[in-house]
This record gives structure tokens, sequence and C-alpha cells, in this order.
């Protein structure tokens, strides 16, 4: 059987994350992965998702910026009819689906969750402020329902062992191995 293009198009995406982590700058390879956070298929879906903790992973860590203010975008001629990356559409296909992604893949919604805390937390700036093109309500939502619910992770996360583990990548460092 033939691998569908999305999982395709992550696992070429996320090559080497088993040695960089996070830490590795990736050239995404664009699609609107958060149509897929809901997939009949299961591993399309558990690759989009992943793909959305890895954007997310990438941003915190500054070595990939896949999400981008309107005003940024514009300063670097990005025009709304080229292909980005819209945060907006992400984080509502996340509140759309994020019990049924908690359930399903716990590994990866705690690393979704995680980093929309610590990326929020470290720039000292709210998303609201920080995107100001979307609806605030979105991210009132997201607190409410997601981030606040789930704070626990920022102290309490498991290592990115388990996140390997769930999504079937096989680790590199010896570490990232169970006994």
């Amino acid at each position: 059987m033939t691998e569908n293009i999305i999982v395709q198009k992550v696992k070429e995406t996320i090559s080497g994350i088993e040695i960089g982590y996070f830490d590795t700058a990736k050239s995404y390879i664009y699609d609107e992965y958060f149509k897929y956070f809901d997939d009949d298929d299961r591993e399309t879906k558990k690759y989009a998702l992943f793909l959305f903790a890895c954007m997310l992973g990438n941003w915190y860590s500054k070595s990939t910026f896949v999400f981008k203010p309107e005003k940024e975008r514009l300063k670097y001629n990005i025009g709304k009819n080229e292909n980005f990356y819209n945060f907006e559409d992400y984080l509502t296909s996340l509140l759309d689906h994020h019990q049924k992604v908690k359930q399903e893949f716990p590994y990866i919604f705690e690393t979704i969750i995680l980093y929309l805390i610590l990326i929020e937390e470290e720039k000292g700036l709210t998303y609201e402020d920080w995107f100001p093109e979307i609806n605030s309500q979105i991210f009132k939502e997201l607190r409410e329902k997601i981030l606040i619910p789930n704070s626990n992770y920022v102290h309490d996360c498991h290592p990115i062992k388990y996140l390997f583990r769930e999504v079937g990548i096989e680790p590199f460092f010896k570490d990232d191995f169970f006994d």
C-alpha cells in the first residue's frame, strides 16, 4: 500500500527529528495540515497533528517560524494570496477536535499544549497582541477550553521518547529508547 501524500510530506519534513529534536530548522512542505486533524485515516491524522507539534516546537526553540502575524508576512512580501501557515486555522481545528486528539494521541496533544503555553509566556506578549488579525475570541476559547485545564503539562511533561513511540519514530539517542 502506498503512503498517502500527507504522511509522505510530513515524514520528509521531519526527517532527522530523532537527532535534532525541535532545535533543527526545517523547511516545511506546504499543505493545509489542519484539515486532517480529524481525518478518518489514523496515520494521516497522527502525522498532521505531529507536524503541528513540530511547528510549535521549532517556533519555541527559535529554529523555524512557520506562523507569522500578518504584519510580519507583509514585511517579508508574503501576500494574502500566497501559501502561508495560518495560525488561526490550526488553532480553530485544534479547538474543534481537542478532546478526540487528547484521547487518541495524548503525547502529541501534550506537546502541542506545552509549546502553545511556553511560546506565549516566553514572548511576554499575549497571542491577541501578537496576532491582532485573529479574532481574539479564538484565543480566549483556546485558554478556557484547552490551555488552562491542561497547564500542568508545563511542569509535568513526559520525555520526548513517549512522543516518538506514539508517532512511530525510531530513536537515535540511547536515552530515547525504552528499556
